[in-house]
């Protein structure tokens, strides 16, 4: 591969990336434990003579897994991006995936020009575990009411105060109002696929939405209690917070893309993207 050396960090690259979440610390990078962004950080230092920028749209947590997490990359060589993502899939580990890879600009941010989110939360609904699911699925064994939990996920589209369902972190910020542009619970099979797009989200939001829906789901919450849950701004009114494991972001949306929708199916089983 041909270089052309500049001076450091004068090159920029979006990335889009996949990654099995099971076994690292999530995205952001701490002192001593396996994270994605160190991951990445590690395989582009082999191609850079400088210490490289590697920013990401979402700190995911511990054992929540991507199929669309943008990044930005910032190298001090000029890279044909074709042959960078081949390049960095040769290198990075096998629980991590280059979807794709092409040049950007320094003002473009995947966090910050960020305007959408779409996740995916996947559970396993029936008497038996499948083997093949438990890195990706809360199995859950009772017999899931899918309607209501339609039902409750209705009653959280619009512009809220979400504090219900964050779960305090000392990097949150103050201002707990959100956007949920679509929400959609699907059956399909012994799978229930509950999507959510939205303007950003709070710490473990989608989890603790995942969690009040379940317990919607099971009968424990009526689904017309959810403008009550809302309006309480008390994260003791929500549900459980779901596990991690069944937990995806989907797909990152900035601006002048389209904005994002729920779609049908499995987005795990039909990445078209």
């Amino acid at each position: 591969m041909e270089f052309s050396l500049l001076s450091a960090g004068e090159y920029f690259y979006r990335l889009v990336v996949a990654y099995d979440g099971t076994d690292f610390h999530g995205w952001q990078e701490n002192t001593g434990v396996r994270t994605v962004q160190g991951a990445l950080r590690a395989a582009v230092e082999v191609l850079c003579e400088g210490p490289p920028g590697v920013e990401g749209s979402s700190r995911t947590d511990t054992g929540v897994h991507a199929l669309g997490h943008l990044v930005r990359l910032q190298m001090d060589r000029d890279h044909d991006p074709e042959e960078l993502q081949k390049s960095l899939q040769g290198i990075t580990p096998d629980d991590i995936e280059i979807v794709s890879c092409e040049k950007t600009t320094a003002d473009w941010h995947p966090r910050f020009n960020a305007v959408a989110k779409r996740y995916l939360y996947r559970i396993w609904n029936g008497p038996r575990k499948s083997l093949f699911e438990n890195r990706t699925t809360w199995w859950i064994r009772s017999s899931l009411d899918v309607e209501a939990m339609q039902k409750a996920g209705q009653c959280l589209l619009g512009r809220h105060d979400f504090a219900s369902f964050r779960t305090r972190s000392k990097d949150e910020p103050e201002d707990t109002v959100r956007s949920v542009f679509d929400l959609k619970v699907e059956k399909s099979g012994n799978h229930i696929l509950i999507q959510v797009v939205g303007d950003g989200f709070l710490y473990r939001m989608v989890r603790n939405i995942t969690g009040t829906l379940v317990d919607v789901g099971r009968g424990q919450t009526s689904w017309n209690e959810l403008p009550k849950i809302l309006e309480a701004t008390d994260r003791r009114e929500a549900g459980i917070t779901a596990p991690p494991e069944g937990l995806f972001l989907v797909e990152v949306t900035t601006e002048s893309e389209p904005l994002l929708k729920c779609t049908v199916g499995d987005p795990l089983q039909d990445r078209s993207f």
